[in-house]
């Protein structure tokens, strides 16, 4: 025991605080340099146009599992930023009937669904106050957000004659997401 000597044990005191210090801020540094170039190429964003494959997976959750559904055509016709927003919007009255046995009579109605309320908060944006959503009688619906959006009358004038497909349409200068209710 008298024979070992300690690593440090020929080391003065103050060389020794000056190597530990030096280490300390060396190994900040490092870790600062590492998190800045990690969160450089990170997206921290929330993209609309990402919401896209989660629409697709809420559907399929939802019960649209292709049996008996409608043509979709996803094609973009204007604002994709926009368009993002009305295909997530689309996806919720399916869900919400999944979860409560009927489709949703209102925009308000589905504020009752937590997925709903999440994609407000880290959004930023308010789905319920920046989008519409018009119903008719056979729960088809049309879909619309952003500043210009058609008045009720002319979204159920517009379903009366609109194909059986889901798809992006223009009603005047508003832009629609018409969704039919699969017929089987």
């Amino acid at each position: 025991m008298r024979n070992q000597r300690l690593i440090f044990a020929d080391v003065k005191p103050a060389k020794f605080l000056w190597r530990i210090a030096l280490v300390l801020v060396l190994a900040f540094v490092g870790l600062g340099v590492y998190a800045r170039w990690s969160l450089q190429h990170m997206r921290l964003e929330f993209p609309i146009d990402g919401l896209l494959p989660t629409v697709k997976g809420v559907a399929l959750a939802a019960g649209s599992h292709g049996t008996c559904s409608a043509g979709v055509d996803d094609s973009s016709i204007g604002n994709r930023e926009t368009e993002g927003e009305m295909s997530y919007v689309a996806a919720m009255p399916s869900l919400y009937r999944a979860k409560f046995g009927a489709y949703p009579s209102s925009m308000s109605d589905l504020i009752r669904l937590p997925e709903f309320e999440h994609a407000d908060s880290l959004n930023g944006r308010s789905f319920s106050r920046d989008c519409s959503i018009y119903f008719d009688q056979s729960a088809s619906f049309v879909v619309s957000c952003g500043h210009s959006r058609p008045s009720s009358l002319k979204a159920a004038a517009f379903m009366r004659t609109a194909p059986f497909e889901r798809k992006f349409f223009m009603i005047g200068n508003s832009e629609i997401l018409y969704v039919p209710v699969p017929k089987c």
